[in-house]
C-alpha cells in the first residue's frame, strides 16, 4: 500500500535532528544521462563532475554521512530504465547514506 509522502514534513524532521536532507527527483529520468543530471542538481555537484557511476560514488563520499537522501520518483525511473535504477541503488547502498525511496505526487503547477 502506497502512502502519500510529505517531503516538507520530512525536511522539517531532518532539520530538527540536525540532519541535512537532499531530494533527488527522478520522475522524468529515462537514462543514465538524465539520472546524472538529476544528481548533479540535487547535490549541487561541481562542473567537473564526471557524470559516471564511479564519479557519482566518489562525490557521495564527500557528502556528510548524516545526510538523508529522499529519492522521489524512483519507481518512474525503474519503469523507464530498470538497469540504471539497479546500478543507482547499488551505488547509493555503497555510499552509506540514509536513503528514503518515495513516490510523492508530482505538483501540477
Amino acid at each position: 500500500v502506497a502512502h502519500p509522502v510529505d517531503v516538507a514534513s520530512l525536511e522539517a524532521r531532518c532539520d530538527a535532528r540536525g540532519r541535512p536532507m537532499v531530494v533527488l527527483d527522478t520522475h522524468t529520468v529515462n537514462d543514465t544521462a538524465g539520472f546524472m543530471g538529476a544528481v548533479t542538481e540535487a547535490f549541487s555537484l561541481p562542473g567537473w563532475f564526471g557524470r559516471s557511476w564511479n564519479a557519482f560514488l566518489e562525490c557521495l563520499r564527500d557528502v556528510p554521512p548524516s545526510t538523508v537522501l529522499v529519492w522521489d520518483g524512483w519507481t518512474d525511473m525503474a519503469r523507464a530504465t530498470p538497469r540504471d535504477t539497479e546500478v543507482a541503488i547499488e551505488v547509493l547502498a555503497e555510499s552509506g547514506l540514509t536513503v528514503l525511496m518515495v513516490n510523492a505526487p508530482e505538483d501540477d503547477d
